[in-house]
């Protein structure tokens, strides 16, 4: 048995997101391009007598109701084993913010299991598809891919050079079932997007024009309905030329820039008027 694993978890944006329809089992059919970025949770998972997961800082989930201990319960019924293990995670990812912390959490620990466990024979974005919507993409490993169905397909996609992107932070936190609740019919407008990234990545013509171009999300009406400080957001830093675009369900915000400098001249112009803006990076 091997023992401690350490991974980094990182956070992912929604480059663009489509959703194309309601399935009979309730969730929304989805295209999405995810892409991580250098903004990670650090998860240490080792072998134990019994369960414990932390999180530091505590997120304030009830006991359980965490991804990461649904992650070790899923394993362990998949390998046949008790789920001993000891999880902890070190936070940085935001909750509630269209980042994908828990989700990220999640496919770290059932990677670590996987090695801890010795099971390269299972296959985790199947196992990882029973969690949650976003904890298959992080569970295959992929550093950018086109996402569909509920979150269950996941295809790598190459090509994508070191780009630096400018993340704004709110401070309201958005459920995403609340999110996709309010979602209207005139929302959806996105597809075009999803296919336009498709078209440069076959191509190897991904440029941060074509990113800002098509940065299109349908859940974007759905998310400024619901918080105002969205629509404010957007609002402000448009009126200094900058476009925000929406990651998953909200809050949190993004600009695609050309290059390292123009992305510390947005951050700058962001935090002038009022905005929580740091510089990051794409693929990360």
């Amino acid at each position: 048995m091997t023992h401690a694993v350490t991974l980094l978890a990182p956070a992912k944006i929604n480059l663009a997101l489509a959703v194309t329809g309601k399935r009979a089992d309730g969730y929304h059919e989805l295209r999405s391009v995810f892409a991580t970025i250098d903004l990670a949770d650090r998860v240490r998972v080792a072998p134990y007598r019994r369960l414990v997961v932390r999180l530091v800082p505590d997120v304030g989930a009830p006991p359980g109701g965490e991804l990461a201990d649904r992650a070790v319960h899923a394993m362990a019924q998949a390998a046949r084993r008790d789920p001993g293990a000891f999880v902890h995670v070190r936070k940085r990812i935001p909750v509630a913010a269209g980042l994908g912390g828990g989700s990220s959490d999640a496919g770290a620990v059932l990677r670590a299991l996987a090695t801890i466990w010795q099971r390269p024979d299972l296959d985790l974005v199947a196992l990882a598809a029973t969690l949650g919507s976003d904890v298959p993409f992080f569970a295959s490993g992929a550093r950018v891919a086109l996402v569909s169905g509920r979150g269950e397909r996941v295809e790598a996609l190459t090509g994508l050079a070191p780009t630096h992107i400018v993340i704004v932070r709110l401070g309201a936190r958005l459920a995403t079932a609340d999110v996709f609740a309010a979602l209207r019919s005139e929302d959806r407008q996105a597809d075009g997007a999803v296919d336009a990234l498709l078209h440069g990545f076959a191509q190897h013509a991904v440029s941060p024009q074509l990113l800002r171009d098509n940065a299109r999300n349908d859940l974007l009406g759905a998310a400024e309905r619901l918080c105002p400080a969205v629509a404010d957001a957007r609002s402000r830093a448009a009126e200094h030329g900058i476009a925000l675009a929406l990651s998953g369900s909200g809050p949190t915000l993004f600009a695609v820039a050309d290059d390292h400098r123009h992305a510390l001249r947005t951050a700058r112009a962001l935090r002038r008027i009022g905005l929580a803006a740091r510089v990051h990076t794409l693929g990360g």
